[in-house]
């Protein structure tokens, strides 16, 4: 898809609409194979082939709370290539939990090799596994065409960062579940390659600040340490998302995939979430892959772009492109044609809107009952300053939680908790976001535009919030 043609969608919405190297908890606990199924049809592999179901749990998600997590894996217990992967949320029976229940804010599986010494491709200088599958709340499986697969060996070391949001007021059980579809016949390798455009750092969101232009954009551009034919891309994005390209820029900057975003319809339960805590995810983004392939030569750059509505804030966005290369000595090195048999898997569901709805958020606060409910602004006396303002980040609270500044103050925020915490626009004029901390970390922002800016903790979404008015120059 063109930038024009982003534009256009990017119009449309406006007129309508952890880190991955990280976490905060681990566990030793490994996930077990529950049973030995058919391929599931959004595998796209040969029924002959056997999926092999891994849960790990149970966990107990507090009422509307957040887990963080990495936990150990565990690959398959035969040798041979991965054709078909997935992971979601599922209850005691093994049922999917519906994600305005539960949530998979997101889910990474890194692996480090028999030795658990392999390294990830795209950021080779930091002491990161290969990441080699990877989902969110569009629940998107890795899937590659015939012939190709992710090499899989019993004995690899592998390891999983997940998030999970608890949306109502109970405390489920709930289960991580990943599923695995494994050829043992031999099949041509890929290698896989995380391109994000906030590469290599240990919390690869960013902000859409919102305030236009209609399409906001950033871009990042990749050396491949190595040639062959790309034979499978997928992209990752946030709410706010319209477009995740990848393009060649030794030849014309020529589009090579777009994955395109496809948000829930209407009626989707999920927007009839009260509170609603944050922007909802697309629930699917599209994905291409090809036998021929994209050739590309070793050392040559890819550039990867990131689309946004732009007109109104977006807070922790990720532009992440999941691209799967294969070897091939023989590719040419010159510009190929586009592959005659690129294929695109879209949403696998009907009614889906392709540009990011309107939402809106609000601060929350839970009540005696235990629910949640909308607040305008938390509790206490407001703290009047100049141009100068000092939050402490403490006992899971804001210190002072409602602020008045003068047009133009530079509020630092002193993290003093060992729990992780973050502060995130939730309503603002422009849209800012802290990585997550603790103990000892800082974070300032400059408050320019006059103002209400209510912020609360993304990890603690009821227990955690804050109002900061801005006023106009002069009072």
């Amino acid at each position: 898809m063109s930038a024009r043609s982003l534009a256009v969608a990017a119009s449309a919405a406006g007129a309508v609409f952890v880190g991955l190297f990280g976490s905060t908890a681990a566990s030793t606990a490994a996930p077990v194979t529950t049973t030995v199924t058919a391929p599931p049809p959004e595998h796209q592999a040969d029924p002959v082939l056997r999926t092999h179901v891994m849960r790990t749990g149970p966990f107990r998600v507090s009422p509307y709370g957040v887990i963080n997590r990495s936990d150990a894996g565990k690959p398959p217990p035969v040798a041979g290539s991965i054709v078909g992967m997935d992971a979601r949320i599922v209850d005691k029976n093994g049922n999917a939990v519906p994600q305005y229940r539960v949530m998979l804010h997101h889910f990474l599986m890194t692996n480090g090799g028999v030795d658990n010494k392999r390294r990830d491709g795209a950021c080779p200088q930091r002491a990161v596994r290969e990441r080699f599958y990877g989902t969110s709340e569009e629940l998107r499986p890795m899937t590659f065409p015939r012939g190709y697969g992710y090499p899989s060996d019993p004995r690899d070391v592998w390891k999983m960062v997940w998030m999970v949001m608890n949306h109502r007021a109970n405390r489920p059980k709930v289960y991580v579940e990943y599923r695995v579809t494994v050829d043992p016949r031999p099949r041509i390798p890929v290698k896989p390659y995380w391109l994000s455009v906030v590469p290599c750092v240990s919390d690869q969101q960013y902000t859409v600040p919102g305030g236009g232009p209609a399409v906001h954009a950033r871009a990042q551009r990749f050396s491949l340490p190595a040639g062959g034919r790309i034979v499978a891309i997928g992209g990752h994005m946030h709410g706010g998302g319209i477009g995740l390209r990848v393009s060649q820029p030794r030849c014309g900057d020529r589009d090579l995939a777009t994955s395109l975003p496809m948000y829930g319809a209407a009626d989707d339960p999920l927007y009839d979430v009260k509170p609603l805590l944050h922007e909802p995810d697309p629930k699917n983004m599209s994905w291409w892959q090809s036998a021929r392939g994209w050739p590309v030569v070793a050392g040559e750059p890819l550039k990867v772009t990131s689309f946004y509505e732009g007109m109104r804030p977006h807070m922790r966005v990720m532009g992440i492109a999941h691209v799967y290369v294969a070897p091939d000595a023989g590719a040419p090195t010159g510009c190929a044609a586009r592959p005659a048999d690129g294929a695109v898997l879209g949403a696998p569901f009907g009614g889906g809107r392709p540009v990011p709805p309107a939402v809106r958020l609000t601060l929350a606060k839970q009540g005696r009952n235990g629910k949640a409910r909308e607040i305008s602004r938390p509790g206490g006396k407001t703290r009047r300053v100049g141009r100068r303002a000092k939050v402490r980040v403490k006992l899971s609270n804001f210190r002072p939680a409602n602020l008045s500044v003068a047009a133009g103050a530079l509020v630092r925020w002193y993290f003093q908790d060992r729990a992780q915490h973050d502060i995130t626009a939730v309503d603002a004029p422009r849209g800012f976001a802290s990585s997550y901390s603790r103990r000892g970390a800082r974070f300032r922002q400059r408050l320019t535009i006059p103002g209400s800016y209510r912020l609360y903790c993304s990890l603690h979404p009821t227990r955690m919030s804050q109002l900061i008015r801005v006023r106009p120059p002069g009072t």
